[in-house]
């Protein structure tokens, strides 16, 4: 199973850097997460999520950066306060879905669950399709990630 490429081109802020986790979890493994650097960088989202303040949003950012290391459920856990802080039926609340269930989608791939990996990165190639479809051809970026890599599968 490959991973599908989700692009993260998220500018280092000055005086914005967190530590990463020492090790992934992976529930059902007997791995431990690390909850208390998780619950500090969860306080620190706004409480309205604002597509166009996601370089301000550092749980937001903190997310992908999980993400890009290879900390899917731990990506999951933080963005979900910013998945919750989005307007009802908005873009964005669409976007983090997405989001969200690509990180499953990789944890699942991660553990082996093959099938469930396919199922959960299918879901995530029609939400992105559909996200597209919402931004219009002209828009190839939403909340700093390049939407045409983040719907590619890598061979």
């Amino acid at each position: 199973m490959t991973a599908l490429q989700a692009t993260s081109p998220l500018p280092t802020l000055p005086g914005d850097v967190v530590a990463l986790p020492a090790r992934p979890h992976h529930p059902g493994t007997g791995s431990v997460a690390d909850m208390a650097l998780l619950e500090e960088v969860k306080q620190a989202c706004p409480e309205r999520t604002d597509p166009g303040k996601w370089r301000q949003n550092r749980t937001y950012r903190y997310g992908w950066s999980l993400f890009e290391a290879g900390f899917y459920w731990e990506a999951h856990e933080v963005w979900e306060p910013v998945w919750l802080a989005c307007r009802p039926n908005s873009l964005e609340k669409s976007f983090l879905r997405a989001a969200i269930q690509l990180t499953n989608a990789c944890l699942k791939d991660a553990m082996g669950k093959t099938n469930a990996a396919r199922r959960l990165f299918d879901e995530v190639e029609g939400l992105v399709s559909e996200l597209k479809t919402a931004l219009g051809a002209e828009n190839t970026s939403y909340m700093g990630v390049d939407m045409t890599r983040f719907a590619r599968r890598e061979s």
